[in-house]
């Protein structure tokens, strides 16, 4: 997953004191204040936004299925539908929400919606805003440092998702259909992998090790790899005698 860090701009401290933030909770939307927003409960929110279908639409909405939290959420554009396959891949994640909440800073009056909010196992938070850089305008960068700067005072980490190459999206797309349940870990295979943690080897002989169960031994191999139990590079195309890292465990 590549996240870009964007340096905050120089925001007034009463941006953060006197500034709002409106979330859909359980359905219903509600104002809060933005130094709630470190305490929030991200399996809670649902979009505080939608768009509506309409002939030419420019973007392709639509609902994506995250392994992490076993439901659908839904995204604006294909891009931002890459962006949640990319997080859905990270074992640290525990809980996203897609346009979670709109941002009200009090100097100047501006409003943004980011596009994902994640919660972390260790109970850390991350904003993300979504836009590939050729479509990065200079309003659009100043608004990302905005919020990066107000993400920095309430101590929760912000992203600027926007140079994923096609190779790596190719190569997501197709990874992402390993990643439902029907290609879970079985016990000896997860055993198998423990007892090789560090090792080293091309996908082609990573692939006898995944077989002798009831699932297709080349299945296995391609859900080890979306849930990170072999590490392999994604910035090139995915191919047999790529290496790939054992990380010691099932998934």
């Amino acid at each position: 997953m590549d996240l870009t860090s964007v340096v905050p701009a120089d925001l007034p401290l009463d941006a953060v004191c006197r500034g709002s933030f409106d979330a859909k909770l359980d359905g219903v939307v509600r104002r809060l204040d933005l130094g709630d927003l470190a305490h929030i409960d991200v399996s809670r929110i649902g979009p505080i936004r939608s768009s509506a279908s309409y002939k030419d639409r420019p973007n392709y909405a639509g609902y994506y299925w995250a392994a992490t939290t076993g439901r659908h959420h839904w995204f604006e554009s294909l891009y931002e539908k890459l962006a949640l396959t990319a997080l859905d891949r990270d074992p640290t994640i525990v809980a996203l929400a897609t346009q979670p909440l709109a941002i009200r800073w009090a100097s100047p009056k501006q409003v943004h919606v980011p596009d994902i909010l994640v919660e972390r196992a260790d109970r850390s938070m991350a904003l993300i805003d979504v836009r590939p850089w050729s479509k990065v305008r200079d309003r659009d960068a100043d608004t990302f440092a905005r919020t990066s700067a107000l993400c920095a005072a309430l101590e929760i980490d912000y992203y600027l998702f926007s140079n994923l190459t096609e190779t790596q999206a190719l190569n997501l797309r197709f990874l992402a259909g390993y990643r439902f349940a029907r290609w879970g870990c079985p016990r000896a295979i997860a055993e198998r992998l423990a007892a090789r943690t560090g090792e080293v080897r091309p996908l082609e002989e990573w692939l006898p090790v995944m077989e002798g169960t009831h699932v297709p031994a080349r299945g296995l191999l391609l859900a080890a790899i979306w849930h990170g139990a072999l590490d392999v590079t994604l910035t090139v195309r995915l191919e047999m005698d790529l290496d790939g890292t054992c990380a010691g465990r099932g998934w």
